[in-house]
């Protein structure tokens, strides 16, 4: 399977735990931090067995630096989002997550050594563009606090992206980022489980955010991340947004206008061209040899 498709389906299972977050915490269903927590445990539940079945639970491990920072990562990008989801507009708040990511992203890349090729630099400029025009109709001025930590959330996120680079395997890396971070968040259950409200609704999108979007979706991310460059990852991920609107029109009947149509259209095509880019560049590489 091509990996622009293993990425798409990625950006998918990314928009879905999205589009299962805002369910559940929009709708008052479950508390923030019984949310994070349900879906931590239960993606490190699921990971766990697939490795136990696969014989792969004593192999592969990874270090236990990368484990500390995967799992401080996961936890801060989880945490911080949900509480900060609590108080933002759907356009603020992605506005505010996916900006972090990919200025986070991209510096990375550049002090990497990295430099951006010019069909690169269009394909980034187009992707924003498109980005900014969907999302910014629904945003609205925010919060400071919770502006603060969506952007925070957002560094996280980033910062467990790059390390996808790092994990001996995708599925250990992923793994033993999901103990961590549930066991931090634990540790951290007195902070976090300040206020407690509970709905089987709730716990069960909870499970499915965990299980199958967060847990199963992030090992794709993982091996996805082994094919591609920094500046794919990141600007690959600002078709999320465009992914959650249309699920919603099909899961919750949401309309679906022009709008977002065209504006979605403009940040598949920017992401085409720096993938466009960046296989030019592998081509030429290999014919200079």
């Amino acid at each position: 399977m091509s990996t622009f498709l293993l990425t798409a389906i990625a950006m998918l299972a990314f928009a879905a735990n999205s589009l299962l977050c805002r369910l559940a915490l929009a709708e008052g269903l479950i508390d923030a931090g019984s949310f994070t927590l349900i879906r931590l445990i239960s993606g490190a539940v699921i990971l766990i067995a697939m490795l136990v079945v696969r014989g792969q639970w004593k192999t592969d491990r990874p270090t236990s630096r990368f484990r500390f920072f995967a799992g401080v990562a996961l936890f801060g990008y989880a945490a911080l989002f949900s509480f900060a989801y609590l108080q933002l507009a759907t356009g603020t708040g992605a506005l505010l997550l996916f900006g972090a990511v990919q200025l986070t992203l991209l510096a990375i890349y550049w002090l990497q050594g990295e430099r951006f090729q010019f069909l690169e630099i269009i394909g980034i400029g187009v992707s924003i563009v498109g980005f900014v025009w969907l999302m910014l109709p629904s945003a609205t001025r925010p919060d400071i606090s919770s502006a603060l930590l969506m952007l925070i959330s957002g560094v996280c996120w980033a910062a467990f992206t790059a390390l996808g680079k790092q994990a001996p395997s995708p599925s250990s890396g992923i793994t033993w980022g999901f103990i961590a971070a549930s066991i931090i968040g634990v540790l951290l259950s007195p902070l976090i489980l300040s206020s407690i409200h509970l709905s089987w609704s709730g716990v069960l999108l909870a499970i499915a955010s965990g299980a199958i979007a967060s847990g199963l979706g992030y090992t794709l991310w993982y091996q996805v991340m082994r094919k591609l460059s920094l500046l794919q990852a990141a600007v690959s991920q600002l078709s999320v947004p465009a992914i959650a609107l249309l699920l919603g029109t099909v899961v919750l009947h949401e309309p679906l206008s022009l709008h977002i149509l065209l504006t979605s259209g403009i940040i598949l095509g920017g992401i085409a061209l720096v993938f466009l880019s960046r296989s030019k560049k592998t081509n030429e590489q290999s014919a200079s040899r």
